[in-house]
């Protein structure tokens, strides 16, 4: 036995079902289990094999062992998931929600409420919708809620910054204009109870709310903006349409599915309510072993419908069916009136199956969670969805250009990626062709809606340079540039105030902020020896690739 502190007392525990408590040397529990047998399940974690890092780290801390004898394994779960509830042990990580995953933030506290993804689930008397594990499909939803619903989408706080010119959304009827006092508080507030319905899944009260904001207009010969919550109207029902599972028949069901990559276990929940697929819950354990994903399971959803005010009619689960007869048991015994189901084929099983994809994709789906990162560097709390890179490329005086990138929403856009020609100075000022491609940029800004950040390869001389332009174009949104060390590799951020960000222990951001500065310095490279390139023949002909001048 490799842990000599329990081979007294490993021999003296029964063979019963019941349940084990593992303590360290302070006589804390740090690990509570169940089995069939009690003595074999025990002894198991001390003999040599294939065991996780974390149950070696785990055996290796035990001092001593409690145990609780029960009649059976239904018992025995009920009992562990009661006390791994109440004391939470270290190293059962598997009933631990994972923290970063994104929610769908809604502020309703602000005076003029605020939508957006967020990693950080505070007690700000915000409302949360997740955690997602299927980044994409959030980014899908919250997309559609804007598309639907014209929120406010600018990162003033309108309590303190007097706004001049409305936005590009505003002109295009994505956003009420709050900024610009072009809708009533009420109104606005209106619209926002009404995307809270929406995020629950309550489109058919969504939609009776919307009829009587209609009805009401009518009254008041509003007939501009009845017409206007007719079009908002017409666009929820072709939603509720679109999301309409047509080949089945579930009105309350939860589907569950799970993925296993390198020790860890993906787990995330569909809800379908009336017909309709709403993404819900997740969760991520890590450092677990094969063997253990089938009890893990088990004790998660034994947990999670003990205090669950959503409760479905039914589970569809892959699991043996041991363990589905275990855990029906369970809720048999709680009184909870909820079956739980392993389909063996058909649309049933096909529903899994969706579920385990949508988990695969979101496994590789890791750069917008280095983008909420960044964002919390950054000091936004609304989160950060676009990015704006330039640079300026010439040899010595000569075709002297200026470039800009685009990443949106997790990818780079390129049909937002823009050439310059510099046209004011025919010398090396950095500052000046700086100053130059932002003030061009700057002049198209009702047609290239402005990111959350414009990013610097330069200091505070560049960032003066662009501050300027911005000023001259009454424009506003955030810029930051990048500090170098002594080896011209990026250390951290400036913003406008001059105050610096340090990116220490931030590698990941690090590297995603080296991918955009290679990026835009590729792209400004290759304009300017497309320029430089450019042959002239004997005749006068001159050939060049074709650019795309602002």
């Amino acid at each position: 036995m490799t842990n000599e502190y329990v081979k007294d007392i490993v021999p003296k525990i029964p063979y019963e079902p019941g349940i084990y408590m593992m303590k360290d040397e302070k006589g804390e529990i740090i690990y509570v289990g169940k089995a069939i047998s009690l003595r074999k399940r025990v002894r198991q974690y001390f003999q040599k094999g294939n065991k996780t890092a974390r149950i070696e780290k785990m055996a290796s801390l035990v001092r001593d062992i409690d145990y609780i004898v029960v009649n059976n394994e239904v018992e025995a779960l009920n009992l562990e998931c009661n006390y791994i509830k109440r004391l939470s042990p270290k190293f059962n990580v598997m009933l631990k929600d994972d923290k970063t995953y994104p929610y769908i933030k809604v502020t309703i506290k602000d005076k003029y409420p605020l939508i957006y993804v967020t990693r950080r689930r505070l007690e700000d008397k915000s409302l949360y919708f997740g955690p997602y594990t299927n980044v994409g499909a959030m980014r899908d939803a919250l997309h559609t809620i804007k598309e639907i619903f014209p929120v406010k989408r600018c990162k003033y706080n309108l309590d303190k910054t007097k706004v001049k010119n409305a936005c590009l959304y505003y002109h295009i009827g994505r956003c009420l204009g709050p900024c610009i006092n072009e809708v009533s508080l009420q109104a606005y507030k209106d619209m926002i109870n009404q995307v809270v319905l929406f995020l629950e899944g309550k489109t058919d009260d969504v939609k009776k709310s919307i009829e009587l904001e209609i009805e009401k207009c009518i009254e008041k010969l509003e007939f501009e903006k009845a017409s206007k919550l007719k079009q908002r109207l017409d666009n929820i029902e072709k939603f509720s349409q679109k999301q309409n599972v047509s080949n089945l028949n579930e009105l309350s069901t939860d589907i569950w599915g799970y993925v296993y990559q390198e020790g860890t276990l993906y787990i995330q929940i569909f809800k379908i309510r009336d017909y309709k697929i709403v993404l819900h819950d997740n969760v991520k354990l890590t450092d677990i072993a094969q063997e253990e994903i089938e009890e893990a399971l088990a004790q998660i959803i034994s947990n999670y419908y003990t205090d669950n005010s959503d409760m479905p009619k039914k589970v569809y689960i892959k699991l043996e069916d041991e363990n589905i007869e275990l855990i029906n048991n369970l809720f048999v015994a709680r009184q909870i009136k909820l079956s739980v189901i392993c389909p063996k084929r058909g649309e049933k099983l096909n529903l899994i199956k969706m579920v385990e994809n949508n988990i695969s994709i979101n496994i590789e789906d890791k750069k917008n969670d280095v983008m909420e990162e960044l964002a919390t560097l950054m000091g936004f709390k609304e989160g950060l969805d676009s990015i704006e890179c330039y640079d300026i490329s010439n040899t010595r005086n000569d075709y002297i250009v200026g470039c800009m990138i685009r990443f949106d929403n997790g990818h780079l856009n390129k049909s937002m990626y823009r050439k310059f020609k510099i046209r004011s100075t025919q010398t090396q000022d950095d500052f000046k062709c700086m100053y130059e491609v932002i003030q061009r940029r700057l002049n198209h800004a009702k047609d290239w809606p402005l990111p959350d950040v414009i990013l610097l390869d330069g200091g505070k001389g560049q960032m003066s340079a662009v501050m300027e332009a911005m000023s001259q174009a009454q424009e506003t949104t955030n810029v930051f540039g990048m500090v170098k060390n002594d080896k011209h590799r990026t250390r951290g951020l400036i913003d406008s105030n001059g105050n610096e960000v340090s990116l220490e222990g931030h590698k990941k951001v690090l590297n995603f902020l080296t991918f955009l500065q290679d990026e835009v310095h590729r792209f400004a490279i290759t304009y300017h020896r497309q320029l430089r390139d450019s042959i002239k023949l004997k005749d006068g002909t001159v050939y060049k690739s074709v650019e795309r001048k602002k």
